[in-house]
């Protein structure tokens, strides 16, 4: 698989749509007997078992129909979305760590450098899928420097387009 578009259809576009149901559901408090968070006092309030739940299995569920409706050759597609669906929540779980040893509450970004804690913020999950994605042999290397830049971009414009539906409460 060398072309880049096959790539975001098989990362981002899962990812995609697994995180706007996750923005549905707790939008909605659907499921709230899983809104127990990992651990508050490490990653707050809003790193919950719902979403550890929820993404990496519609993640999974998003990965095998895309690549079958698309008829891509790709092993093991349910497996594949459900690692990229944990990865994605994983690397935001040390952004979300630091934010509450630096007094910034779950969900913000702190008044210093707001812009650059945004950036991270939409980097973190991004850079952790593409690298699990990268290290499973899927991708090369420039290729993956592409896709990184491309699933930050959309995360942060997905972000901003949630948040003007009213659908999540913050970039």
């Amino acid at each position: 698989m060398d072309n880049l578009i096959t790539h975001i259809i098989i990362v981002i576009l899962p990812l995609l749509l697994s995180n706007v149901i996750h923005m549905l559901v707790v939008k909605w408090n659907l499921l709230s007997f899983l809104t127990k968070p990992l651990w508050i006092g490490g990653f707050g309030a809003n790193k919950t078992w719902r979403g550890f739940l929820i993404v990496p299995l519609l993640n999974a569920f998003f990965s095998w129909l895309v690549v079958s409706l698309v008829a891509l050759q790709v092993e093991n597609p349910l497996v594949l979305g459900l690692l990229l669906g944990l990865a994605y929540l994983l690397f935001e779980l040390p952004n979300s760590y630091f934010k509450r040893r630096a007094g910034i509450q779950p969900g913000g970004v702190g008044n210093k450098l707001a812009f650059l804690g945004t950036l991270i913020d939409k980097m973190d999950s991004a850079f952790g899928v593409v690298l699990v994605y990268y290290l499973l042999g899927y991708i090369a290397f420039v290729p993956a420097l592409v896709l990184f830049l491309a699933a930050s971009t959309t995360h942060f414009f997905i972000s901003y387009v949630l948040v003007q539906l009213k659908i999540k409460k913050s970039i």
